[in-house]
């Protein structure tokens, strides 16, 4: 299960609703809620007068306060370790301000150059976290934009498992107004599979998920010939997987993968959609398949996506 939670926070009120999630997650013995300053970006330090300091300084209050607000969620509150890091690197301001570099201090922790995203997986790889969990957009929410540039970083590239998060914005509703679809997140689980070797981490973590009540085991295959096969293997899966009060069904589908699970998942409602990261013709130069992308992308659901394990 996951002892170790990292979860980035950008100290908007999307990724501010996104931690109420955490609260039911069963497992969680520790959460490092992580906020990345990205010093070397200057429109980041224009808008606080070219002050290093008045930059870290919000963002040091503002994780104290969601670290606070945090710890209290749930019946037994969470353990919460606030992080700030600090992107630096050599730059020139407008109208010909030069910046001197953020020297090393006690209580600064200060990464040398790279993307928040890449400080993110940086920080997950150092901390042992054994999940991220981020919301699928930022400060930046607009309606059809349904993964971040920071959320998809992670995704492409990240080694840890990764739950993404999303809100729906209501329709009618005021601005900044979201709807959580995290009610009971392991409760209603789509469980996709290719039966490839890195799929099996994936199911695996299913089997040992605790408040799950319904896996839904779905293989989509290409051409109809394949059907009975896939059913076979399916129906082998689930019985590894079954257990006392959990309800388990096969569904075989056949056209473009990321299209019928996405159909699927929307159709049946489910609270969480689980797969692996890569399929097949998985190599270490590609850490996240096609099918998984596409799906992480467009699914309404959360969505978690399963790193193979390193052998």
């Amino acid at each position: 299960m996951f002892k170790k939670v990292l979860v980035p926070t950008d100290f908007s009120s999307y990724a501010h609703k996104m931690q109420e999630c955490l609260a039911d997650m069963p497992g969680i013995e520790e959460v490092v809620l992580l906020n990345v300053v990205d010093g070397g970006n200057p429109m980041n330090l224009e808008k606080k007068g070219w002050s290093y300091d008045s930059l870290i300084d919000e963002a040091d209050t503002r994780l104290a306060e969601q670290a606070d607000h945090l710890s209290h969620l749930g019946e037994k509150g969470l353990s919460v370790r606030p992080l700030l890091r600090i992107i630096v690197e050599p730059m020139s301001g407008a109208d010909g301000v030069d910046m001197k570099r953020l020297q090393p201090k006690s209580g600064l922790d200060l990464i040398e150059g790279g993307s928040v995203g890449e400080a993110i997986i940086k920080t997950a790889t150092e901390e042992k976290a054994s999940l991220i969990c981020m919301g699928a957009q930022g400060r930046g929410l607009v309606e059809g934009m349904l993964l971040g540039s920071v959320s998809t970083e992670v995704l492409r590239k990240g080694q840890t498992d990764l739950l993404i998060i999303r809100h729906k914005i209501l329709e009618g509703g005021k601005d900044g107004e979201h709807e959580s679809f995290c009610r009971d997140i392991f409760s209603k689980v789509m469980l996709t599979t290719d039966f490839s070797a890195a799929a099996k981490e994936a199911i695996s973590l299913a089997r040992d998920l605790s408040g799950v009540r319904e896996i839904l085991l779905v293989h989509v295959i290409a051409k109809e010939t394949d059907f009975d096969e896939a059913a076979k293997n399916l129906n082998l899966l689930r019985e590894g997987l079954a257990g006392a009060g959990k309800k388990i069904t096969v569904h075989v589908l056949m056209g473009a993968p990321a299209e019928e699970i996405l159909n699927l998942a929307k159709s049946q409602d489910v609270s969480l959609i689980m797969m692996g990261s890569v399929g097949k013709s998985w190599s270490r130069q590609i850490r996240v398949g096609s099918t998984t992308f596409d799906v992480a992308r467009q699914a309404l659901s959360p969505v978690m996506v399963v790193r193979p394990k390193k052998s």
